[in-house]
């Protein structure tokens, strides 16, 4: 034994023993094993495919449905565009979001792009918590369960947007109350924390097989609204910081750059915590850094994994570990 595998297998033993950096590298362990880099990268694409679409339906059904309240129209549009920190403002002014079109051509047109869009995002999402999950391929939804599921999903997107804007309007009312500084700080994180939560739930309950189950989505939930909150919170750095040059220079790809990067961050957070869930829940740890020896929760890891590729009832799938 070398003297560098000498000193990671010390490092081993010694974050094997500590519960919390033996847990914290089950979970980045656990994110490499699943290649969950790739499904980050479809959520961010789907995400960056249906935003446009989304922003015009929603624009076109405000036109139409809201046409004597403009100004309710401009909270909504506000509320919904609110999740794109820095680059909201620019989504608006440069691309035109506010005034995509309040006629019937504008609503098919977005309907019909944000069905396309929704459709690969709602699929990727399912993806995501069943492959993290080790939900065998078997027991994961099919035709038509899936698309229902997908549909269900986009229609969440719409709840949401109505309940940020509910939320904002309660905040203005603290502000008519005598609010400020932190106390309506704190009613705006902490409504719109547990929005959040609602939200991830529903959608990683619709999302996820019915094999899961539904208390072990909870902490999930919480833990992606909890990281969202912060990346709002941070956002006007990271991103202003990373990219203030290229919107200023490039303009629209500048918004291009900013959309992709946000969305990436948010699909990144969010898949950590539902991985984090998942080895809370199935007892994923300890982990060894360097094998062998595998620890119990290896082997475990590796046996859900090879059951996840069961595609048919009748087929059975036995895994050996030799000494």
């Amino acid at each position: 034994m070398n003297q560098i595998e000498k000193s990671i297998r010390t490092l081993d033993a010694w974050q094997q023993r500590h519960r919390f950096p033996a847990f914290a590298f089950a979970v980045f362990k656990k994110f490499g094993d699943d290649q969950a880099g790739n499904l980050v990268a479809l959520l961010t694409y789907f995400a960056f495919l249906a935003t446009f679409p989304l922003l015009l339906a929603l624009s076109a059904i405000l036109g139409l449905v809201l046409e004597g309240n403009p100004s309710l129209q401009a909270s909504i549009q506000t509320s919904a565009l609110s999740e794109f920190p820095i680059i909201g403002t620019q989504l608006s002014s440069q691309l035109g979001v506010s005034s995509l079109g309040h006629s019937v051509p504008a609503l098919i047109i977005g309907i019909v792009g944000a069905i396309l869009g929704g459709q690969g995002l709602g699929n990727a999402l399912q993806n995501t918590l069943n492959t993290l999950w080790n939900v065998p391929k078997v027991d994961r939804p099919g035709f038509p369960s899936n698309y229902l599921r997908t549909f269900s999903l986009l229609g969440l997107l719409g709840i949401g947007t109505i309940l940020t804007t509910v939320a904002a309007s309660l905040v203005g009312a603290g502000h008519v109350l005598g609010l400020s500084g932190v106390p309506i700080k704190v009613l705006a994180i902490t409504l719109s924390t547990a929005i959040d939560i609602g939200l991830f739930f529903a959608a990683f309950r619709i999302a996820a097989a019915k094999i899961v189950a539904t208390r072990d989505l909870i902490l999930g939930a919480i833990l992606s609204s909890i990281a969202w909150q912060i990346l709002l919170s941070l956002a006007g750095i990271i991103i202003s910081h990373d990219l203030k040059h290229a919107q200023a220079i490039a303009g629209f790809f500048g918004v291009v750059l900013g959309l992709l990067a946000w969305f990436a961050l948010q699909a990144t957070v969010t898949v950590y915590a539902i991985e984090a869930d998942v080895v809370r829940a199935h007892h994923l740890w300890p982990r060894s850094i360097i094998s062998p020896p595998l620890t119990p929760a290896d082997k475990k890891f590796l046996l859900e994994a090879t059951a996840a590729e069961k595609r048919r009832p009748e087929q059975k799938i036995t895994v050996e570990f030799t000494e």
